[in-house]
């Protein structure tokens, strides 16, 4: 009977690829649940001719960013939105949007390329914010 010793080098080669294999599935779910998350966080349409002037705070919390927000509004256009927690993936790099919202006064705006996530979250959490003064009085 002939027996074959196998490389040691083999097999760790077959350790690290299987590895590879199960991290490289682990990313793809995880990548996948982030975005099934962006898209049902809530979404609302702002008039904003119909926002009074003031401070309104918003907070989107999901499993990849959290973010809160004060978003200024003066005669209605947006003037401010001052960050005060931005903690995860994609928070600082879809920052820029703000700038957009404001130039534009309008909530939703186009991504940042790279950051659609965190601009998703971003576009949440403004629209919240002016949605929910609705139901109650601005924060002076």
């Amino acid at each position: 009977m002939v027996s074959k010793k196998r490389s040691p080098a083999l097999h760790w080669l077959a350790v690290v690829a299987v590895i590879f294999v199960m991290l490289s599935a682990f990313l793809i779910h995880r990548r996948r649940s982030h975005i099934t998350e962006a898209f049902h966080l809530p979404y609302f349409p702002v008039n904003l001719e119909e926002v009074a002037d003031g401070t309104y705070s918003g907070k989107t919390y999901t499993s990849f960013l959290h973010l809160q927000l004060d978003v200024t509004v003066e005669n209605h256009r947006i003037t401010g939105i001052n960050v005060i927690e931005n903690a995860g993936v994609d928070g600082e790099t879809a920052r820029p949007i703000i700038q957009r919202m404001i130039e534009e006064n309008k909530v939703v705006v186009p991504a940042i390329k790279g950051a659609e996530l965190g601009s998703m979250v971003y576009i949440s959490c403004v629209s919240t914010a002016l949605t929910a003064q609705k139901d109650g009085e601005p924060r002076d």
